[in-house]
């Protein structure tokens, strides 16, 4: 299989072919970190989709100082802290919970109700803070790896998640 990085090389010299297999490799990463981040599906999808148009009109500078994921979601945290800035007072949407079908009706709306709180909390972190979580804890990323997303240094990130699980023990206390 080709690399991420070739296939970026290849797209900066014109290759399309190349650019689809990048797209078709990472469009559903693209649009969970987006979504995890804004809380909206829609606002998701266009900036996952911005995030690509991003990446291919700067394929021709594109130089693998890191690996491609990484620079790509570089490219989709600047994008969706430009959305947050510009729809800070648009009401968030509920992820789709998972019920557990043999959980009664009381249990379910319970969980429901939990994981409406906790998306909330995260919601409400600064976006840096928001974003480390995402990368960390959803797509497993390195210290290293967030910190050049982020464009900030590895103990930054470390910093990021200390205060994030501090804001969201603190909005939690008592709630869970």
């Amino acid at each position: 299989m080709v690399e991420d990085e070739q296939l970026m090389m290849r797209a900066a010299k014109g290759d399309m072919d190349a650019f689809e297999e990048l797209v078709e490799r990472h469009q559903q990463t693209a649009l969970n970190v987006a979504y995890r981040f804004l809380g909206d599906r829609e606002l998701a999808e266009d900036a996952a989709q911005d995030a690509f148009l991003k990446v291919l009109a700067a394929a021709p500078r594109y130089r693998p100082s890191a690996r491609f994921r990484t620079y790509l979601y570089g490219v989709i945290w600047h994008l969706c802290v430009d959305v947050y800035r510009k729809r800070r007072d648009r009401p968030l949407e509920g992820a789709p919970v998972r019920e557990d079908p043999a959980a009664g009706p009381v249990r379910s709306a319970e969980e429901a109700e939990r994981a409406a709180l906790v998306r909330e909390a995260v919601q409400e972190l600064p976006p840096r803070q928001r974003m480390a979580l995402v990368l960390k804890h959803f797509e497993g990323m390195s210290y290293e790896e967030i910190g050049h997303a982020l464009e900030c240094s590895p103990t930054a990130v470390d910093a990021l998640l200390v205060r994030a699980k501090r804001r969201l023990q603190e909005k939690l206390k008592g709630l869970l």
